[in-house]
């Protein structure tokens, strides 16, 4: 009797946009050993600051929704340098920061998650503060749908013709969603909806508008992550269009967290942006561009609300044509990875394969395996603890 050969498994291997594309383009080298020997799973490079960041936002909204709103600015029991990491004494509002604060890192230490230090963590609840009350009055009445999760499949360029091990592969997301409802009903004060009418001015009918979180300072334009940024709120716009029941998405909103309350290095790289023109928000007030100009590391940093608000915020207009181009650049790094995927089963090591192409001295200087790879040695360890954090979320 014949037996037919069995075929191979049909694989379709699943990438998270953030955890796995943007931290492969980041850094390929780093991005293999974080994850592992199983390829490819959904874990950003920076696992803690971003993972904390959305849960706290999260926990915030919920209990405002819950509540019908909140009493802003929501109060925040500040953290000490030698403070443990355990429950908040009693004694706090329960609306407090620390006791929202807390359910999420006991969840993330449950999963071998902790902040790089207690300075990183110190800064997480500074910038996490700075967010909740600058923006959330703004923001949170516009939601819609709160970390709304997106799925999509698509082809991996050039797989027909090569021996790669699949053909298609799932994208997956997760968004908070505005609608055309809340932004026409919110009050014409409001930060978000009158960025979002400055960016898109033409904006009518339904539509809707989708919202990530960025643990980084705003990138300098021109930039690799710039880019990266912009086609990622593309991408995100493509698979919102996947679901059903979905709006047009007519613009996405990254909001760079660290903006709001920026560190040390932050201020240094915005005051060199600003000189070499790398940047597209600069300072209007004049108190402003005096602080930046005669500020010296050590100072207090008093910078006005709306210069903050303004170099947070980030509005990216959608359409057919930025999709095209987004959806296909991630889609050539999916052919990247699963290359080296490939080549992987048959090279001696790991070294061979996944080159250690970062370019960025912050990526670096937070990477666990920086101390047995050549390319630390070309960036250096001169960024201080606390600017290293930088979650892409």
């Amino acid at each position: 009797m014949h037996l037919a050969r069995k075929r191979p498994d049909r694989i379709v291997p699943e990438y998270s946009l953030t955890g796995d594309l943007l931290s492969f383009r980041r850094c390929a080298r780093q991005y293999r050993y974080q994850n592992g020997s199983a390829l490819p799973p959904s874990r950003p490079v920076q696992l803690w600051y971003g993972e904390f960041m959305h849960g706290l936002l999260e926990n915030v909204y919920r209990l405002w929704e819950s509540r019908g709103g909140l009493p802003f600015p929501i109060p925040y029991t500040q953290l000490a340098l030698s403070d443990p990491i355990e429950p908040p004494k009693p004694g706090l509002p329960d609306f407090d920061l620390r006791y929202l604060g807390w359910p999420v890192e006991e969840s993330l230490f449950n999963q071998n998650k902790r902040a790089r230090s207690r300075k990183a963590r110190l800064a997480a609840y500074r910038r996490a503060e700075a967010a909740v009350n600058m923006l959330g009055p703004h923001l949170f009445p516009l939601i819609a749908e709160a970390e709304e999760r997106v799925i999509g499949t698509r082809d991996i360029p050039g797989s027909l013709t090569s021996q790669q091990r699949a053909a298609k592969y799932a994208l997956t997301g997760v968004i908070d969603v505005l609608t055309e409802l809340e932004l026409g009903t919110a009050n014409s004060d409001n930060l978000i909806r009158r960025a979002v009418q400055a960016a898109c001015p033409d904006l009518n009918g339904e539509f809707e508008v989708i919202v990530d979180y960025k643990g980084t300072r705003r990138p300098d334009t021109g930039t690799a992550e710039w880019t990266d940024g912009e086609w990622q709120v593309q991408t995100y716009a493509w698979l919102r269009h996947e679901q059903r029941r979905s709006r047009r998405v007519a613009a996405g909103i990254l909001v760079y967290i660290n903006e709001l309350a920026p560190g040390e290095g932050d201020i240094l790289a915005l005051r060199a942006a600003l000189r070499a023109s790398r940047t597209d928000v600069a300072a209007v007030r004049d108190s402003d561009k005096r602080m930046l100009e005669n500020w010296r590391p050590g100072a207090r940093a008093d910078f006005s609300p709306e210069f903050l608000f303004s170099r947070a915020v980030r509005v990216i207009p959608v359409n057919d044509a930025s999709i095209t181009v987004a959806t296909g650049a991630f889609d050539q790094t999916v052919a990247s990875i699963e290359t080296c995927v490939q080549l992987e089963e048959t090279a001696v090591s790991i070294l061979q394969t996944w080159v250690d192409d970062c370019k960025d001295a912050k990526t670096c200087a937070a990477c666990d395996f920086r101390y047995f790879c050549e390319g630390y040695q070309r960036t250096g360890n001169k960024i201080g603890e606390e600017d290293t954090v930088q979650d892409e979320i």
